[in-house]
């Protein structure tokens, strides 16, 4: 038997009490509190309490990211494209994921520490990474990453110290929150400083260095042209690489192919330039590359659910 657990990240105060539950779920309790450290970032400590052997589903919505660290026992997950993966007490990890499947051994306590943010927070911590560690971060803060990501390591005895110094417990007044706050921002800072982090790979994603560079290469050129006519040819020639290794790997790193990715960008921007209301749906279709007006409709219509000229309408209606 499986359950569902689902994190709500959204908060209205800057400011909350500490949250906690204890729920049972198959075989097992999960129990812990977790609290909003500042926007966008909550810090959460569970403890996972099974009494017979378990597994249950616990989902995080389509776009969270979490930093963590285990305290005690081991964290054995099921990942979508990923399979089982593995992290030890005195182990840290960084994950991208909708979801994962949760087992745990009869007797086999696990306790852990785990930061949630968003990737526009994620892309504001990449942005002021060196620039090694930035590309291997890259993938947690982007936008349009479909595919589940883990990366995971022993922990330095700095990150490992500071990991014992986080207590939500010690956020009971002012004092305590301020330094809550600060240690947080300190372990999660220690965090993506770790010297694993910042070793080249001779892969990624399956690709060598220089291929994986010009497959993000190729993502920001997309987004930069927009409203251009792109083919594979034109893509390998220009970041040279080949049509089999784009194609092969451009999914593997951002979970999408090609062309998906593009259209998944058209249609973002179509959607800002539609709640303006500054320009028709003509003129917003060529402003993103379509210049049959009834392909982009059909297309917007299949992403969003409505026709562009009514969910224009919609949000014009609602100013």
């Amino acid at each position: 038997m499986k359950k569902n657990v689902t994190f709500n990240e959204s908060a209205k105060r800057p400011f909350e009490a500490p949250v906690a539950y204890d729920m049972p779920v198959s075989g097992a309790r999960l129990r812990g509190h977790h609290v909003r450290v500042r926007a966008g970032i909550k810090l959460h400590e569970a403890e996972l309490l099974p009494d017979a052997r378990c597994s249950f589903t616990v989902a995080f919505g389509a776009d969270s990211v979490w930093l963590g660290y285990v305290r005690r026992g081991t964290k054995t997950v099921q990942l979508p494209d990923l399979g089982r993966i593995s992290v030890k007490a005195g182990e840290w990890f960084i994950a991208r994921v909708e979801e994962m499947q949760l087992l745990a051994e009869k007797e086999a306590d696990v306790e852990l520490m785990s930061f949630s943010m968003c990737p526009h927070v994620m892309g504001s911590l990449v942005d002021l990474c060196r620039t090694d560690t930035a590309e291997k971060l890259h993938c947690f803060a982007c936008m349009n990453q479909h595919k589940p990501t883990v990366l995971h390591g022993k922990a330095g005895q700095k990150l490992q110290w500071l990991s014992e110094q986080i207590s939500i417990a010690s956020a009971s007044d002012l004092k305590g929150r301020m330094e809550l706050e600060a240690r947080s921002l300190e372990w999660i800072s220690e965090l993506v400083n770790q010297p694993s982090l910042a070793e080249k790979d001779k892969k990624e994603f399956g690709c060598s260095t220089h291929d994986a560079e010009a497959l993000r290469n190729v993502a920001a050129y997309l987004e930069a042209h927009l409203e251009e006519e792109h083919s594979l040819a034109d893509l390998c020639r220009r970041f040279y690489i080949n049509e089999f290794k784009l194609k092969r790997n451009f999914k593997a790193m951002y979970g999408i192919t090609v062309f998906g990715y593009l259209r998944e960008l058209r249609f973002q921007r179509a959607e800002q330039l539609l709640k303006k209301g500054e320009l028709s749906v003509i003129e917003i279709a060529n402003e993103v590359g379509y210049s049959n007006p009834s392909h982009f409709a059909r297309g917007f219509q299949e992403r969003f659910g409505m026709k562009p000229k009514a969910f224009q309408n919609m949000h014009q209606a609602g100013e």
